[in-house]
């Protein structure tokens, strides 16, 4: 089991870094010396895609420019990263969907280092929140404290994060040529729905075992 929650921060831990900023040369390099390239394409088209980025030969000037272009801006963004433009009735941000977010942070004695001045639900930031909590879980001494500590995951992921990566890695996958961002797209919208339906199944193990 621990190499198995092992395994899930490694992946979440890479998708944070795709969607944290451009990918520049030191985490290249790292991602080609200690990643598993090879096994990426296991992972599904969007795997198959990131594989094939990898193994060739990347422009990162140019897939700096594509995140710009689809993140940041200027201009109206092609792929809003934010969960509240998927969620809200008008794609409004700073709505209820944010700040019930933003309690999951607090919850955990957390909080974005942003807060109020951007939104708290950018994809790169409910990652590292996951990240956190996988963690915390890998951590933890007690098989109690395993236990909420899963059901703290199982929660987030349903109520927040597994309800528009869906959307976001459609629309993401439509507004790009980039290997490195379809292929990361596919990968975050597969992954996350399977790491849910993992939880969902191993929290009501340890629940009717305990």
């Amino acid at each position: 089991m621990a190499q198995l929650f092992e395994a899930r921060r490694n992946l979440y831990q890479f998708l944070l870094r795709m969607f944290h900023g451009p990918l520049d040369q030191k985490w290249l390099d790292a991602i080609l010396e200690f990643g598993d390239v090879g096994g990426l394409g296991e992972l599904g088209n969007g795997g198959a895609d990131l594989q094939d980025f990898f193994k060739g030969n990347p422009c990162l000037k140019k897939e700096a420019r594509e995140f710009s272009r689809l993140f940041i801006g200027p201009g109206t963004l092609p792929v809003p990263p934010w969960e509240s433009f998927y969620r809200s009735c008008e794609q409004m941000l700073f709505d209820d969907v944010m700040y019930g977010v933003r309690e999951h942070y607090h919850r955990e004695g957390l909080q974005f280092v942003r807060e109020n001045n951007e939104p708290d639900d950018h994809l790169a930031v409910e990652l590292e929140f996951m990240l956190h909590l996988i963690v915390k879980g890998i951590q933890a001494k007690e098989n109690e404290e395993l236990f909420r500590n899963l059901e703290k995951q199982r929660g987030f992921l349903d109520v927040h994060l597994a309800q528009w990566i869906g959307a976001f890695g459609k629309r993401l996958a439509h507004s790009t040529d980039s290997k490195l961002y379809k292929g990361a797209a596919l990968l975050a919208a597969d992954f996350i729905a399977s790491d849910l339906d993992f939880l969902n199944e191993l929290v009501e193990g340890l629940s009717h075992a305990g």
